[in-house]
């Protein structure tokens, strides 16, 4: 297994997977209601990192230094796995073999989509790839990933309205009455909200998870 440095040069402006807006269209509030605002941005915030945690990669573009050592030839194949992708050819600035020996951009290609680079011919360690990968987020981010950060914030929605109603179990009004289920049950049980949603955020991320070899 490869031992990755990575060095941010240049942070993304945002790691949400989706915005305010395309939340409130999902939950069905309107736009001109801002009374849940602040909580929203603050899920938005905190599931999308929460499925880029999943996914063990940075979804967001950034511009990244990357070092690699241990893969050296003659024993592994010449490729590397770039952490931040997809990658466009361009936007590739430098591949140095070994560290201050740069190599010509006819001696290497990349996988756009998988930010997977391979380097012709014999190569030394370590190699230092520096280069802008990733979403323009939130704009840019597949429609997957924002399907799953939805997921989990409805689901987080739902559980945090079972709790303000827990102690509430019934309400009257002289001859009709409204008996509610207990939420406390609904809550412990594994087949609560967020377990429910939790399989299928699984499933639509399978594609985009980063396995490190």
């Amino acid at each position: 297994m490869a031992d990755i440095w990575v060095k941010v040069l240049q942070p993304a402006e945002s790691y949400a997977l989706l915005t305010l807006d395309e939340l409130k269209v999902i939950l069905g509030i309107s736009p001109s209601d801002t009374s849940e605002d602040a909580q929203l941005q603050m899920w938005i915030d905190h599931y999308s990192d929460v499925v880029a945690t999943m996914c063990n990669r940075v979804f967001a573009k950034e511009t990244v230094a990357e070092t690699w050592r241990g893969d050296s030839m003659p024993f592994d194949c010449p490729r590397l796995f770039l952490t931040h992708y997809p990658v466009a050819d361009a936007d590739i600035e430098s591949v140095e073999s070994p560290r201050g020996s740069m190599v010509g951009a006819s001696a290497y290609e990349v996988e756009n989509g998988s930010g997977k680079l391979r380097i012709d011919g014999i190569w030394s360690e370590p190699v230092t790839v520096t280069y802008t990968g990733g979403y323009d987020l939130p704009e840019e981010a597949p429609l997957a990933l924002k399907q799953a950060t939805a997921l989990l914030i409805q689901a987080a929605r739902h559980q945090m309205t079972l709790a303000a109603v827990s102690g509430i179990k019934s309400i009257t009004h002289r001859e009709s009455r409204v008996q509610f289920m207990d939420p406390n049950t609904a809550m412990k049980s594994n087949s609560g909200a967020l377990a429910q949603a939790g399989e299928t955020v699984s499933g639509l991320l399978t594609a985009y998870m980063r396995y490190y070899v």
